[in-house]
């Protein structure tokens, strides 16, 4: 039997990122789930679009290449197509993010409530996303502004409130809270451990950079070379495939979401102790604590 995984705990750097892989590692059939389903608009739209995108780009460096960029191609139908087709993946991939962030927390959200042995069901996680989504949006626009702000005119307050905005959403979805309450308890966590989250996130970052480049390089050099050596007889099947492929893998950005989820339990436990009063709170009640180990004498 697996053993109980503790969110509510104080956990150190390494027990940070470990306890990261490891709850994503336990959790990746429940949470993928979700994840695909919710998420199967986006990933459609993405893959149109860059269809789209990809067969605009092969027309217009045909014409070039056969000398009727200027007499039969329709110069202003192409930029409209390409135009549109940009707006609708970069609409759709943002969202596509942002969604993955809202699901990672809304399961975290379910999975702690639940009695040990129990995983949050597709249905209890779609009824989180849909009763913080509009809130998660509105937040989230806040704080990008605020982070815009602190770029444009110096890049360090930028980098720091981004680093203390990451916890606004956890902060809104596991304690139902409103925007206002979130940014200022998400100063209150971050206090003293402002540098610990920089380094998760550095390091989390530099992981997905890492693997996401198994895909995407690969991608570009078959995509530029076949546009520069026959851009009419583009491998559309092999660049949807990698296509697919690559937002498939967009999914394992919840382990950024995860590892945020940790440091806001390590962190509230560090201010409030609640993980601590909730286990004093359930001595002697043998179904509340079945994950803890028998004692041996």
């Amino acid at each position: 039997m697996k053993p109980y995984f503790e969110l509510r705990r104080i956990r150190d750097f390494g027990e940070i990122i470990s306890d990261t892989f490891t709850f994503f590692k336990e959790n990746f059939k429940d949470l993928f789930k979700p994840m695909l389903i919710i998420c199967s608009v986006f990933i459609l739209l993405n893959l149109v679009t860059l269809f789209v995108m990809q067969r605009n780009a092969a027309e217009g460096v045909s014409a070039m290449a056969n000398g009727t960029y200027n007499n039969d191609f329709d110069l202003p139908r192409w930029s409209i197509n390409a135009f549109i087709s940009s707006f609708i993946y970069y609409f759709s991939y943002l969202f596509f993010n942002f969604s993955i962030f809202i699901i990672t927390y809304s399961y975290i959200a379910v999975f702690k409530e639940k009695p040990e042995g129990e995983k949050p069901t597709l249905n209890e996680v779609w009824g989180y996303y849909r009763y913080y989504f509009l809130r998660a949006v509105g937040s989230s626009i806040v704080c990008t502004l605020l982070i815009g702000i602190g770029i444009v005119f110096c890049l360090l307050p930028g980098i720091y409130f981004g680093i203390v905005l990451c916890l606004v959403l956890p902060v809104i979805i596991f304690e139902n809270a409103s925007f206002g309450y979130a940014f200022n308890k998400s100063f209150t966590l971050i206090k003293g451990n402002w540098w610990l989250t920089f380094g998760v996130l550095i390091v989390l970052f530099l992981v997905l950079l890492v693997s996401s480049l198994i895909i995407i390089v690969p991608s570009a050099i078959i995509q530029q070379t076949q546009l520069l050596i026959n851009p009419e007889g583009w491998i559309w099947p092999v660049f949807i495939l990698l296509m697919l492929f690559y937002n498939l893998f967009l999914l394992s950005y919840s382990l950024v979401a995860i590892a945020i989820s940790m440091c806001y339990f390590s962190y509230s436990e560090q201010k409030d102790g609640t993980g601590l009063i909730d286990r004093i709170n359930t001595l002697g009640m043998n179904d509340q604590s079945s994950h803890l180990p028998n004692e041996e004498f």
